[in-house]
């Protein structure tokens, strides 16, 4: 039993941790609400003698407290929960619940390979829900179930991984997210960059997370930067966000709804007794009870030590409650796995809710399990989960087999053709081999295409339908996916997607004036080489010059210009990527630089030129226009070009681009290159897996132009000086036998 009363301790404990907040927040010297963890007595001791900040809950809970002023204290969600609890208690025997909790585990990593650094492996996450399974039950035979102290009891909570996401499809319940920190890009060690900031992992939370009234959101990251008590995450094995509160009159819930979930050091996440051989888990806390510990602080339940001292210069820690009087009193956590009386009984270090080690944990008390299913009964997010069905599997008809239309735009705007990409992907549980592909324009008569390949569960495959051309306006293209297989080891499925596009006419057109020189003498992209044209002509047809680009290459484009003598002028280039007939769509237009005028020269570099372009994953494949505009510009006002100007003091001049597939790993030998130090002060080495050298590397600012160029001889030139570059972000493009790679790297 606590020794302090139920009302006196709201008290003081509502005292204490306004007072706490307040004095943190005036240290930090901030006018606004902190995004900083203030590492707690009990996490600096944690720091102290185990190098981990253990849990940072309670301090996740009070920067909650100070951003959303609307959430309840601590003590008023303990004064809204203590009757219900008292309900639960007084219904045991009659009210016996078993709640099942679906889990969607999100692997945030930095594109690594699946079992290096923070991308753990399926095998390593999906351990982690073995492990509060066992806990939770207190599974028998298990070491959830060992029971050391006698007062374990089975909380009667399931969690299972989630079976379907939030539109309906299949999904393992693992989910992978390549995403840099927001604030940093820098790589503490293999593996980063790393987690630095709580704002960047709450913000990450937001653009990941799942519906919490469906799902338990995991979030598995690499933490790191500076250390707890200077910021950073350095040394963070988990955090959870504490329930919000439920009908207390006069007390608005509490927000940050687009947070909930719990976050894991993804070497603290699942079990070393289920190594496969690919874990990665740290030395002492190994076993999942990191895991087992936040889900229980996302449950309600609070430290066995109670979390907060009412007057930290008087020594009566005994004294603080975590609402549960099966716990015995403890005056601090523990944190290993030696028997310790602080406050006149043994410690029950061997409560998930402490400190200590993973291998002496084994207990969830009945009070603690009568917390856990009042907030699963009451609580915002998880009084929903038990009837969420994210565990049931979809249907099996509708497994074999599904088809979506991923492209279908005019690929010509002179004949308004389409050449529709599919995506096929196989969601039952056979190997998919055969299916036929039906599809028709504006319900006509269907045109079948037998498919044959070879994809396993999830496995997807993209495939190119031939062009289409029509010349009416506006359509509805069709497509069915029939007979998975042959319909002889899985059962018939069609599947279908439609799609309406609508013709937007012919490209505008656009000219400029044959009253003054000022024009373009030159382009090149690729292997468009047009040089010294001269102008002939306010607009020139170039079309016939065709170059072949692969989607997310990066290619130099250069224009040239005559500036008809001391007068300013500017060159644009537009490229039609979703050939839709208008230059206007985001990521359309290039901006070449606005150029000197020269009393002498006549066949100038343009200002950005060469300038990178990287073609976009979702270029619409086949030809393209792309259009280049070289103009006067009065340098008083801002006379940009526009793509479809009339009469411009210059010349405009057209040319086709043909979108292709990217390239593969086979025949893009460049995919084993790294570049080392990232962020680099002085000097950044390019690694290779083997001795094959690169040709060349040209090295790009933020605007595309090129500031190092340099053809790679011999093992000497792979160690580039960036002493004098200034502080920033760039991007090294990497080549060989003409195939490219792009990396960014930052200079400090």
């Amino acid at each position: 039993m606590k020794k302090i009363t139920f009302s006196l301790f709201i008290f003081l404990f509502a005292y204490q941790f306004s007072a706490y907040a307040q004095e943190k927040s005036k240290s930090s010297g901030l006018s606004e609400p902190s995004q900083v963890f203030e590492p707690t007595p009990e996490t600096l001791e944690s720091i102290n003698r185990t190098g981990f900040a253990r849990c940072l809950t309670v301090e996740s809970e009070a920067l909650l407290q100070q951003k959303y002023p609307e959430r309840l204290s601590s003590a008023e969600f303990e004064a809204w929960l203590s009757p219900k609890i008292q309900e639960v208690k007084a219904n045991r025997t009659t009210n016996r619940s078993v709640f099942n909790i679906p889990v969607v585990i999100h692997i945030i990593h930095n594109g690594d390979a699946i079992g290096t650094g923070e991308n753990i492996t399926d095998a390593q996450a999906i351990s982690q829900i073995t492990v509060m399974n066992e806990d939770y039950r207190k599974l028998a035979g298990t070491n959830g179930g060992a029971n050391t102290t006698g007062a374990a009891v089975d909380t009667e909570i399931n969690f299972c991984l989630a079976a379907v996401d939030e539109s309906g499809n299949p999904t393992t319940g693992v989910v992978r997210h390549v995403i840099t920190p927001y604030s940093n890009n820098v790589a503490d060690g293999a593996g980063g960059p790393d987690w630095e900031t709580n704002a960047d992992v709450q913000q990450m939370k937001t653009t990941t997370q799942w519906d919490p009234t469906r799902y338990l959101n995991m979030w598995v990251i690499r933490p790191g930067g500076l250390p707890i008590n200077q910021g950073g995450l350095s040394g963070l094995l988990g955090y959870a966000q504490f329930p919000s509160n439920s009908g207390l009159a006069g007390a608005p819930a509490g927000g940050a709804a687009n947070t909930d979930g719990v976050v894991a050091g993804y070497n603290a996440m699942g079990t070393i007794d289920l190594d496969d051989g690919t874990f990665i888990l740290n030395g002492s806390y190994n076993l999942g009870r990191t895991m087992t510990h936040e889900v229980g602080h996302w449950l309600g339940l609070r430290h066995i030590w109670g979390d907060s001292d009412p007057d930290p210069l008087i020594d009566d820690s005994c004294g603080v409650d975590d609402y549960c009087d099966d716990t015995p009193n403890a005056g601090a956590p523990n944190y290993n796995c030696v028997t310790v009386t602080s406050c006149g009984s043994a410690d029950q270090y061997q409560n998930y809710m402490d400190y200590s080690y993973d291998y002496c944990m084994d207990t969830f008390t009945q009070d603690q399990k009568d917390r856990i299913q009042t907030v699963m009964t009451n609580s915002p997010r998880r009084m929903e989960l038990n009837a969420s069905t994210a565990c049931t599997p979809p249907d099996p008809e509708d497994l074999d087999g599904q088809i979506e239309i991923e492209n279908l735009n005019v690929a010509n705007c002179s004949d308004y053709s389409i050449t529709p990409e599919l995506t096929i992907t196989n969601k039952g549980n056979n190997t998919l081999n055969t299916a036929t592909i039906s599809y028709n324009l504006d319900g006509g008569t269907n045109t079948n295409i037998n498919w044959t390949g070879s994809l396993d569960l999830y496995e997807s495959e993209t495939i190119y339908l031939p062009q289409i051309s029509n010349t009416i306006a506006s359509h509805v293209f069709n497509v069915t996916l029939s007979n998975p297989n042959g319909g002889t080891d899985q059962q018939l499925n069609n599947n279908t997607d439609s799609r309406n596009y609508t013709i937007t006419g012919s490209a505008c057109t656009s000219s400029g004036s044959m009253q003054f020189g000022t024009s373009t003498t030159g382009v090149e992209f690729n292997t468009i080489s047009n040089l010294n044209s001269g102008k002939l002509f306010p607009y020139t047809d170039n079309t016939n010059m065709v170059t072949d680009v692969n989607r997310e290459s990066s290619y130099d484009l250069s224009v040239y210009y005559n500036p008809d003598g001391l007068f300013q002028t500017i060159s644009y280039v537009w490229i039609d990527w979703n050939q839709n007939c208008s230059f206007d769509d985001p990521g359309e237009q290039y901006d070449l630089g606005t150029n000197n005028g020269s009393a002498t020269e006549t066949n100038l570099l343009s200002a950005n030129s060469p300038l990178s372009v990287t073609i976009p994953n979702e270029a619409v494949l086949g030809n393209t226009t792309m259009r280049v505009t070289t103009k006067y510009t009065n340098p008083n006002e801002n006379q940009f070009p526009t793509s479809c100007e009339e009469g411009l003091d210059g010349e405009v001049e057209d040319y086709t681009v043909n979108v292709l597939i990217s390239l593969s790993v086979d025949e893009f030998a460049l995919n084993s290159i790294r570049i080392f130090p990232n962020p680099t002060t002085n000097a950044l080495n390019i690694s290779l897996s083997n001795n094959d050298l690169p040709d060349a590397y040209k090295v790009f600012n933020m605007l595309g132009q090129v500031i190092m160029n340099r053809t790679i001889s011999n093992n000497s030139d792979l160690s580039i000086n960036t002493s004098a570059l200034s502080n920033g972000m760039y991007f090294i493009k990497i080549s060989k036998e003409g195939n490219t790679v792009s990396l960014p790297f930052v200079k400090k």
